[in-house]
């Protein structure tokens, strides 16, 4: 007999931890919000989308709230729009709790980050990103985990919650993007059952596919085709990088968030172990994505540069003009391939 995966509970002792903290909070608070990180992806939406499900079904007061608009592409996380975007002409709600997804780092929600604070409620980041013991220690923070749809899935089984089509659609769709299309390090067997239990939910991958991945418009294939071209490598073969300048984003009519997974391209190339990504956001503003193929750790120099991330995959937001950028990251990227 077919074993139910989308009965099977998957929590083990350290993530038990983790999950009697997270319903404690519930438990005992009755007004949240969620929001995630500035230029939201698949994975902070699916998780907002899905927890915040569950704490409207338990009679929880709970609003989504994010600084910038959800990507058209995503879109499908969240088929009742939801998920409101701030308006500093607005006010924020009376909360308890400030749930912030895929975030370990207040600053990173954005443009929400003021109003947040003036609130004084109470913060807890739920994320998977590497942090420091003081963060996990007040945070709920699991850097081994694929996705928030992972975490937040094993979550739902530990407190025996009902999951609804929408919650199963917005893990899948959190786990898929997070960890690549499975391909990411830290997607495990565990990863594929869960996904596997959320397609028994009836969430249908050819048509998550078709919505995240097969919906580019023309401006951003366009884009895409002048930025590999000007692909440049370091003289071994084993670094890659593209640069997309404001110039570059102006002439294409692109928004920052077209752009952010051009730098997986670069992975394709047979020697390369690191693919750098520089996006000039303003004026003397650059956002640098780094990959590696895992047979280097990029996140200590991306941590010493002011950054975050994982182990194989992070990113820096510096304050330098983009050709500045360039000639400095360099230099400090090229020792990690030697």
């Amino acid at each position: 007999m077919k074993e139910d995966l989308s009965k099977k509970s998957y929590a083990v002792s350290k993530e038990d931890l983790l999950f009697d903290k997270l319903n404690q909070i519930i438990r005992s608070n009755q007004r949240f919000v969620i929001t995630t990180h500035q230029l939201p992806d698949g994975d902070g939406l699916g998780g907002e989308i899905a927890l915040a499900s569950y704490l409207k079904a338990i009679g929880k007061e709970c609003h989504m709230i994010n600084s910038d608009p959800t990507p058209e592409k995503f879109s499908l996380v969240d088929p009742d729009s939801e998920i409101q975007v701030w308006d500093d002409k607005g006010t924020l709600p009376k909360t308890d709790v400030i749930f912030a997804l895929d975030v370990n780092e207040i600053k990173r929600v954005g443009a929400l980050y003021a109003p947040l604070e003036k609130l004084k409620a109470r913060v807890v980041y739920i994320d998977h990103h590497i942090s420091d013991e003081e963060l996990r220690g007040e945070h709920i923070i699991d850097h081994e985990i694929s996705s928030m749809g992972e975490f937040l899935f094993r979550f739902f089984r530990y407190v025996h919650a009902e999951i609804t089509f929408k919650m199963a659609l917005a893990m899948y769709v959190s786990i898929f993007l997070d960890t690549h299309r499975f391909r990411h390090r830290r997607t495990t067997a565990l990863s594929h059952a869960i996904a596997a239990a959320l397609v028994d939910l009836g969430v249908n991958p050819a048509m998550v596919h078709q919505k995240v991945h097969q919906t580019r418009s023309l401006n951003e294939m366009h884009l895409l085709g002048e930025v590999l071209k000007g692909v440049q490598t370091s003289q071994d073969g084993k670094i890659a990088w593209v640069s997309v300048s404001l110039e570059m984003q102006k002439k294409f009519n692109s928004s920052p968030e077209e752009s952010q997974g051009f730098v997986d391209h670069l992975l394709n190339l047979k020697d390369v172990e690191i693919a750098v990504l520089f996006r000039e956001e303003a004026k003397d503003r650059v956002r640098v994505s780094f990959r590696s193929k895992g047979g280097v750790e990029i996140y200590p120099l991306v941590k010493k540069l002011g950054g975050g991330g994982h182990a194989y995959e992070a990113g820096v937001l510096l304050t330098d003009s983009i050709e500045h950028a360039v000639e400095q990251v360099l230099k400090q990227i090229e020792y990690l391939t030697r």
